[in-house]
């Protein structure tokens, strides 16, 4: 009983619920003074060099006068000011387009999983044998070592550990991934095309699962005592769709980048625009003061909206603002324990949970009463 307590208390005090950089709206100071997710540490730098830049320039001046200082026209400097602000919205509102589009393709693959394995319970209830049984826990399988490889396939520029080497993958699901995978097998490279590169041959990997998952689901007029409707397993097989789906848009996230022109373009006028402010500063007669806090504050706007945008076009990866896709896709497959646990059995979904966490332990399963008490002491 203390440990559920602990275990309560602790899923309380957690705050992990979005997965990514949380924060408190409402509180003004909170969201100004807050540094987990700020682009405060990036920033700063630039403002530093900038406000020194501008510290240098009004020494040269009142030391040498204009021998060594350039002056820039201020009218000139505001009429760029309009082509570095248009650039930037344009950069920030593309990269908040394909954040919410990454997020989309994602959410639909995880709703799926959970879609696919309930919907297969209920429409399969009526048969409890073990071949039943086996052909729950292969499809329960399959759907989810589909979702892993494709967390596998976001992380991999991360990461670079290719799909086929995670250890959930295991069986007659690995060897087929193996066998269909031009770098690995000399039988598939004869069909090839030209050289594809580790990440190509990765991108691959969840479409030769959904083939496998296919077939299982397909099975299923073979392996239940009394198969379910042509209309039910349409059901399912719509699910592996939509996951498909889903995969599609992350895959065209991953391969169509913010094109490389506008970057470029925004990224040298947001430069030349910043680091040219001191020496239009030094025409004003304000106080040396006030054209520090100018040059800071300018450099930290323009800046900092270009670092967002970076972070924006990258929602993948290990940095804070990225996507816990990962710890998502665990809670998908937690919810698929539950499910089918209310069929199968315990003991079922502890081989399955098993399978899931390393290969090196698949012949180890815990009984029904062994986990229970690992969990109490």
């Amino acid at each position: 009983m203390a440990s559920t307590e602990a275990i309560s208390e602790e899923i309380k005090m957690s705050t992990r619920a979005s997965y990514t950089v949380n924060y408190n709206s409402s509180s003004h100071f909170s969201v100004i003074t807050q540094m987990w997710g700020s682009t405060w540490p990036k920033v700063l730098p630039y403002c530093i060099f900038n406000v020194g830049l501008m510290a240098l320039l009004i020494w040269l001046d009142e030391k040498f006068g204009k021998t060594f200082v350039i002056e820039l026209s201020t009218q000139g400097h505001s009429f760029m000011t309009l082509v570095v602000s248009f650039l930037l919205v344009s950069r920030v509102t593309i990269g908040l387009g394909r954040y919410t589009e990454a997020r989309d393709g994602l959410g639909v693959m995880y709703r799926e999983q959970r879609e696919l394995v309930q919907n297969m319970v209920i429409f399969s209830d009526h048969c409890l044998d073990r071949a039943a049984k086996e052909w729950r826990q292969e499809v329960g399988y399959r759907g989810m070592i589909l979702l892993q490889v494709v967390m596998a396939v976001i992380d991999y520029p991360t990461t670079k550990i290719p799909a086929w080497n995670i250890s959930e993958l295991t069986g007659d699901e690995e060897e087929y991934v193996r066998k269909s995978t031009f770098a690995l097998s000399a039988q598939a490279r004869r069909w090839a095309h030209g050289l594809r590169s580790e990440w190509e041959e990765t991108m691959r990997v969840p479409i030769h699962l959904a083939y496998l998952l296919r077939k299982s689901i397909h099975s299923q007029s073979k392996r239940l005592r009394t198969p379910m409707s042509a209309a039910n397993e349409s059901r399912l097989l719509g699910s592996v769709d939509s996951f498909m789906s889903g995969y599609y848009r992350i895959r065209k996230f991953l391969t169509t980048p913010v094109p490389f022109p506008l970057v470029q373009m925004s990224r040298t006028f947001v430069f030349l625009y910043i680091f040219t402010v001191p020496f239009v500063l030094l025409q004003d007669k304000s106080s040396n003061v006030a054209h520090y806090a100018t040059v800071f504050v300018m450099t930290y706007g323009f800046m900092g909206l270009e670092i967002v945008a970076i972070e924006l076009d990258d929602p993948f990866g290990d940095d804070e603002n990225d996507f816990d896709n990962d710890a998502m896709a665990k809670t998908a497959f937690e919810d698929t324990y539950i499910t089918m646990a209310d069929i199968d059995g315990v003991e079922w979904v502890d081989n399955l949970r098993v399978r899931m966490q390393n290969r090196d332990r698949m012949e180890q399963v815990e009984t029904e009463q062994s986990w229970l008490l690992s969990k109490i002491v």
